[in-house]
């Protein structure tokens, strides 16, 4: 399969250097076809903590939806096009829970390089979820610029006309639910999983569901989009403040972003994020914590006093370390593991 390394070095002003990503892009294929073989971009000194079973494209190549967000994305030099999904899974082979997961990168690319905390292609934090019995679906959804995002030029953030990221998203969570029988699955253990500008993406998927964000493709797209529950690690693009309202220390810049429309039918949530996250601050997590509480939805907040901004499943010597122990804590309390 031919692939390309994606790398968008403006991001260096928002994310650390050490989560720069360096992604595979698929060469467009049908989404019924799918690639067992193993990727082989990464460099020499980096290898996947494990392999993943398959890699599934979301939209057919006639798709009206690729073929609108491949117009949308022509004047980009490094757009990732063609999305997919790579699937990590468990030994045990009875019907497990899944979690569709979701990496940062400001919406501009994708965190799963050599250097990322996620592990190279995802591949450390699907080895943890995969090591619990939990199938793990990595989403390698379309960028850049395809959700809320920083423009450096005119330094205002923009929200793009057709919201691809969203698409890919509820797409993945259509495909997945579908194939649940056949993958091992079952289809009410089916949840999201986002880290930064991903942890954006898990909150939108699990408050987003009552209407797709495209006209349906096929059956895949006849199931619920629901997903079971939600984890959004260290979200971004939370507040107004990502609408332009200034000052950004306002309390009208610091109000919930209205891209965000809760309800008690949202799934139950853990939110997670640390105290000195200098890049997307607590206070992202405590807003939306507030409007899911006032509405009566299930919702749990875990702050760590450590942390910063990007951690993922490795250990640091931060409070955040625990945080994979806490999350598979309360997947049991709530009875999805």
């Amino acid at each position: 399969m031919r692939s390309w390394i994606y790398v968008w070095l403006g991001l260096a002003a928002l994310i650390p250097a050490s989560t720069w990503s360096v992604t595979g892009i698929a060469q467009a294929v049908p989404h019924q076809r799918v690639s067992e073989t193993q990727p082989t971009e990464a460099s020499p000194t980096a290898a996947p903590s494990m392999a993943y079973w398959r890699e599934v494209h979301l939209w057919p190549e006639d798709s009206p939806v690729l073929q609108a967000g491949i117009e949308a994305l022509a004047h980009e030099s490094w757009a990732l096009t063609h999305p997919s999904m790579l699937v990590y899974r468990p030994a045990a082979r009875a019907p497990s829970a899944a979690v569709l997961v979701f990496p940062g990168g400001g919406y501009k690319a994708l965190g799963i390089g050599p250097k990322s905390t996620l592990g190279l292609y995802g591949s450390d934090v699907c080895k943890w979820l995969t090591d619990a019995g939990i199938t793990c679906v990595l989403v390698k959804y379309r960028v850049p610029n395809t959700g809320c995002n920083w423009n450096p030029v005119t330094k205002q953030h923009e929200s793009p006309a057709i919201p691809m990221a969203l698409q890919d998203a509820q797409r993945a969570m259509s495909l997945v639910r579908h194939n649940a029988a056949g993958w091992g699955i079952d289809p009410n253990r089916i949840g999201v999983m986002g880290f930064s500008a991903g942890g954006n993406l898990a909150v939108l998927s699990s408050t987003e569901f009552a209407s797709r964000k495209y006209a349906p493709v096929d059956s895949a797209d006849a199931v619920r989009l629901r997903p079971d529950f939600a984890i959004p690690v260290y979200a971004g693009h939370m507040t107004m403040e990502h609408k332009n309202i200034r000052p950004k220390d306002s309390p009208a810049a610091r109000a919930l972003n209205t891209d965000i429309v809760v309800s008690a039918a949202v799934p139950p949530t853990l939110l997670i994020h640390a105290k000195d996250d200098a890049v997307d601050p607590v206070e992202y997590s405590e807003v939306y914590n507030k409007a899911l509480r006032d509405v009566g939805a299930n919702v749990t907040l875990i702050r760590y006093e450590t942390g910063g901004h990007a951690f993922g499943v490795r250990l640091k010597g931060t409070d955040s370390d625990r945080w994979t122990q806490d999350a598979m804590r309360w997947l049991t309390e709530i009875g999805m593991r």
